[in-house]
């Protein structure tokens, strides 16, 4: 990584019990992602104002890059969600198209490494033509993170500086034949769309003396802006001022990057050297322009280094320097305003175009100072093949911990009784065995101060303890107490040390006197933040959720002690190994997230908290079972019985649901206590029944599944009066079928007045009215103030009563 100034935090430290809790900084388990898994998603806060797509197709997870919305562009996405915004990321393995796009108000590439096809070059033209934006986000020249002899600058430009002619110039074979270099030419396409284009240039720091633009020249995107940092980064020549618009420049003199593989600084900084900082407008749409992705990153990385699975060194450059958070945040807010005029002029101050050198006048002449890759590539490390991503990385579909450590103990140790001190090792996978771990305190010079007591008693003499190993929970937390004793005759400063197989790995300073022993406190597993179930069911395989809900099943009705739980958003399937559990209970699960034959379940269960007993949910009346409603209670209504099945060995037997075009697959499991041929002697083939039970799946079926016996109902073979249609009506509105009291009211006096000509036998009038109410029906079924099973029933009832009096009208006349 680049060299970075040192940036002084102030820490305020909370002492509880007197403990001293050494803070490590938080990294998460780095879990390797490919284009099959779900792409993270941050909501907006408050009203939505738009939406914001950032780019994960062309390599801005190369290298030491980790320029995603949940990793180290994850400060950044926060920051837009905060102003009223979706975040979300494009993660696929296809060129980009138009309705990737389309959705979306502004589209952001951090550090593409990857060249853009000619097409997805169109898309995106198209795209901003109509209307939306992009933010490009490069960094100095050479910044080439995946080793594809391509930079971001170079990739935003249309072309490789010294390659114009070949973009595949000094490739092997198969690099150069690969799908990612398919459809790939040069042209200047940056420069002649948008009149700008990136610099080769390679600056070092900047950290102040910057010329920022007035914010009433730069439709407000600066204010309050003074300086944005840059950290080894490149500038952007003004080639058409009407379209393009400078507005953070440079100092004059500023230093160059130190591994510049060319003067670094081209024309002296100032405003010659082009801007830091840009933006420019193209048809109705809108661009932004920044030459260093230091401002942007936080110190988050999420994936490993896919040339060699090393862990990544991202810094707090969005928060933690000048006002970097608030130009990058205002220029998002800037593009997502969608604004119709074509040109600057008359808008804004136009800027100077930028000097150029003579190899920049004319891409297809220009030179690159020597070749490149710089360092070749790790032996098996193809950039454009995802399989040869080292575990850990993006693009590698194996997972990989990332551990960290820390020591627990009170603040001063005592040297006069035996005491205990904690570690604790997060980030290691599920079930992950970490070997020879050893701890050890000594003083200045070395000489050891801790005894260990062990299994079989206390060591001899001071030292390091015993190895020991340790095992992760589903959580992939370990932790072990450690009981030792100090050198009674020593006080003052000393080191706390954790080796790893022999190597220094954590080593923090410790104090020790002759203080009062206390205790350690109860260890708790960390566990995530409640999500809904929903949200749940959404994460990857493997990630650990914190879910509530109720029970809607009895335990082990499926096998095992197996349940389904359901919130107001969804439902899942809870795979415990142990627990009492009981239906209709409230509860609070954390747990692993896992599929099984297709069905997402929650299993592993590491902490679980009983609230007492619930409400489960009335079920929700579907046409059929689908991966929106899958793991809830559910109700087909009208459907037929169609292809009984044989029963199996142990009783149990599937038949179809068939409602008009809709077929759902019914699953009697034998261990519902409804066995197949007490099936068959209540129901045949052809029977209209209202069957409630779970939304399941199996493999590539979905499936309903009841309870038992009470979730099968025939439906009525249709009412014989109005009045007992009222009945149904009744009967309706208990069950919520109605959307207000009125339909209600004015569906009864239809009815009422029908009841009173069947009294009299006026056929001709009921027959009339009847077909009133079914035009009433439709009204408000069309006008959704009544349920599609209302609907239903009601229009049964009407076509069995007109059925009844229009044969007695009949048989009245013939007679």
């Amino acid at each position: 990584m680049k060299v970075r100034k040192v940036i002084q935090f102030l820490f305020a430290m909370m002492v509880v019990m007197m403990f001293s809790v050494f803070v490590h900084q938080t990294i998460d388990p780095a879990y390797a992602e490919t284009v099959d898994d779900p792409a993270p998603h941050v909501e907006h806060e408050g009203e939505l104002k738009g939406k914001v797509l950032f780019d994960n197709t062309h390599g801005e997870t190369a290298g030491a890059a980790d320029w995603v919305i949940d990793g180290a562009f994850s400060d950044f996405a926060h920051g837009i969600a905060q102003q009223g915004y979706d975040v979300d990321e494009l993660r696929k393995d296809s060129a980009i198209t138009l309705a990737d796009l389309n959705d979306y108000d502004v589209f952001v590439l951090g550090e593409s490494n990857n060249p853009f096809k000619a097409s997805e070059q169109d898309v995106m033209l198209e795209y901003v033509r109509g209307g939306g934006s992009i933010f490009f986000i490069a960094d100095h020249y050479n910044a080439d993170r995946n080793l594809n002899r391509w930079d971001a600058g170079e990739v935003f430009n249309g072309y490789r500086r010294g390659a114009f002619e070949d973009p595949t110039k000094g490739m092997g074979e198969a690099e150069a034949n690969s799908e990612a270099m398919q459809g790939v030419t040069s042209t200047d396409w940056l420069g002649e769309n948008f009149g700008i284009r990136f610099r080769s240039n390679a600056i070092g720091d900047v950290t102040s003396g910057e010329t920022v633009v007035p914010e009433d020249e730069s439709f407000g995107v600066t204010k309050d802006v003074g300086v944005v940092e840059m950290h080894a980064g490149a500038t952007l020549a003004i080639l058409d001022p009407e379209h393009a618009k400078g507005l953070i420049y440079l100092p004059e003199n500023p230093p160059k990057w130190g591994s510049a593989v060319d003067e670094g600084v081209y024309n002296g900084g100032g405003i010659d050297e082009g801007a830091f900082a840009a933006i420019s407008k193209l048809g109705k749409g809108k661009a932004a322009f920044i030459g260093d992705s230091s401002p942007v990153e936080d110190a988050t990385p999420k994936y490993l280094r896919e040339e060699n699975g090393t862990k990544k060194t991202t810094y707090d450059g969005f928060l933690g320097e000048g006002d970097n958070a608030t130009f990058l945040i205002q220029t998002v807010e800037w593009l997502a305003e969608q604004e119709d005029y074509t040109s600057f002029e008359g808008e804004i101050p136009l800027s100077e175009k930028t000097p150029l050198k003579d190899f920049e006048e004319d891409p297809s002449k220009s030179t690159e100072p020597e070749p490149e890759p710089w360092s070749d590539p790790k032996d098996g490390y193809e950039w454009w093949n995802p399989s040869t991503f080292a575990p850990g990385s993006y693009g590698s579909d194996e997972k990989v911990s990332n551990p960290t450590y820390d020591f627990v103990h009170q603040e001063v140790l005592p040297n006069q009784s035996e005491f205990q001190i904690r570690l604790v090792v997060d980030d290691l996978l599920a079930d992950e065995t970490i070997s020879n771990l050893k701890v050890g305190i000594y003083k200045p010079g070395g000489q050891q101060l801790a005894t260990f007591k062990n299994e079989g008693g206390w060591d001899v003499d001071p030292g390091y303890s015993e190895a020991f190993n340790l095992t992760a929970d589903a959580t992939g937390q370990a932790h072990k107490d450690l009981t030792l004793k100090l050198n009674p005759d020593y006080a003052g400063d000393a080191n706390l040390r954790l080796k790893v197989k022999g190597n220094n790995e954590k080593t923090i300073s410790v104090s020790i006197d002759d203080v009062d022993v206390e205790a350690l406190p109860p260890f708790e597993t960390t566990v995530p933040d409640l999500v809904s179930i929903a949200d749940a069911r959404g994460v990857a395989d493997g990630e650990l959720v914190t879910v509530a809900g109720v029970i809607t099943t009895t335990p082990g009705i499926w096998g095992g002690k197996g349940f389904y739980l359901q919130d107001e958003t969804a439902g899942i399937y809870v795979f415990p190994s142990d627990g009492d559990f009981h239906k209709g209970q409230q509860v609070q699960i954390s747990a692993k997230r896992t599929t099984f034959n297709h069905e997402k379940e929650l299993e592993d269960i590491m902490k679980f908290t009983d609230k007492g007993d619930g409400e489960i949910m009335e079920p929700e009346n579907v046409e059929t079972v689908d991966d929106s409603n899958q793991g809830q209670l559910l109700k087909l209504n009208h459907v037929q019985v169609q292809n009984i099945g044989d029963s199996d060995a142990y009783g149990t037997f599937e038949f179809d649901a068939v409602n008009g075009d809709t077929t759902t697959r019914i699953r009697v499991d034998n261990r519902s206590g409804f066995a197949y041929n007490d099936f068959i002697k209540k129901y045949q083939e052809g029977d209209q029944l209202t069957i409630t039970g779970i939304g399941s799946v199996f493999n590539d079926t979905y499936l309903l599944k009841p309870q038992s016996a009470d979730d099968f109902a025939v439906v009525s073979e249709g009412a014989t009066s109005a009045l007992e249609i009222m009945e149904t009506v009744e009967q309706l509105v208990q069950d919520g079928e109605f959307n207000g009291e009125l339909v209600v009211r004015h569906l009864n006096i239809h009815l009422t007045a029908v009841a009173d000509y069947e009294k009299v036998g006026k056929e001709a009038k009921v027959v009339k009215h009847m077909k009133g109410f079914k035009v009433l029906l439709d009204h408000y079924y069309s006008e959704q103030l009544m349920s599609e099973y209302a609907y239903q029933l009601l229009q049964a009832d009407v076509k069995a009563v007109l059925q009844k009096w229009q044969e007695a009208d009949v048989s009245d006349r013939a007679s």
